[in-house]
């Protein structure tokens, strides 16, 4: 059972460090708006410009340490990243995005069409529904939540970045937010975005900022789902 300690807010008095929590950048599915999940996928061409954007922003922070998922497009990412501010990445297979199984490579619409009653579930209680072939949430929830927990209060006293998915990044989100995880899909996470969650001593955590894009706008035409 997870036990994350929550703040109302935070101030530089009061944290250690902070957790730059990003979500990879684009892939060509994204512009397609199709469920990628599980899917080893590579950056495209904008993504790897996001990616480039995301480590120009971050190179004037003090990181420490770069943690990412270990599939490719999460992967990609974290080694622009790591690479241009000259710091180790370490992967972990524990924040790999929901396997969406049979719906891995289909539109939104077309799962709709497809699976109407599943899908019109899926929409108002994700928890409740088991995606065909697919992971179920509290699975999921199960490995990326304790994962995270980990890394952050592992690095409290560090600035440090986790890049990971859309759905691993919604609902840590919504866990640290004390939001019914039914509603995951109310917190926005386009590609390359990044959130910000403060960490103190002993482990209480504070969301600063969510899907902040403003290093992307000036210099990448930004194309997400």
């Amino acid at each position: 059972m997870l036990a994350f300690k929550l703040l109302n807010y935070a101030s530089e008095d009061t944290w250690l460090g902070r957790v730059f929590l990003i979500r990879h950048g684009q892939v060509e599915w994204n512009a397609k708006n199709s469920y990628i999940g599980s899917t080893d996928l590579p950056l495209d061409h904008i993504g790897f410009k996001q990616a480039d954007l995301l480590a120009q922003y971050l190179a004037t922070r003090e990181i420490a340490k770069v943690y990412s998922s270990d599939l490719l497009r999460a992967r990609q990412t974290a080694d622009v990243i790591a690479t241009g501010l000259e710091i180790p990445l370490v992967l972990c297979r524990e924040l790999r995005e929901l396997s969406y199984g049979a719906w891995e490579g289909v539109s939104e619409s077309e799962v709709a069409r497809l699976y109407p009653d599943h899908y019109s579930r899926w929409l108002v209680e994700p928890f409740c529904v088991q995606i065909p072939e697919g992971e179920h949430l509290s699975e999921f929830q199960n490995r990326v939540l304790p994962a995270f927990q980990h890394i952050a209060t592992e690095n409290r006293e560090d600035d440090i970045v986790i890049v990971a998915h859309k759905t691993a990044n919604r609902l840590i989100l919504a866990y640290l937010l004390g939001m019914d995880l039914n509603r995951y899909r109310q917190i926005g996470q386009n590609n390359a975005c990044v959130n910000t969650v403060f960490v103190r001593e002993d482990g209480s955590m504070s969301v600063e900022t969510i899907n902040d894009t403003c290093h992307l706008m000036s210099s990448c035409s930004q194309k997400t789902v």
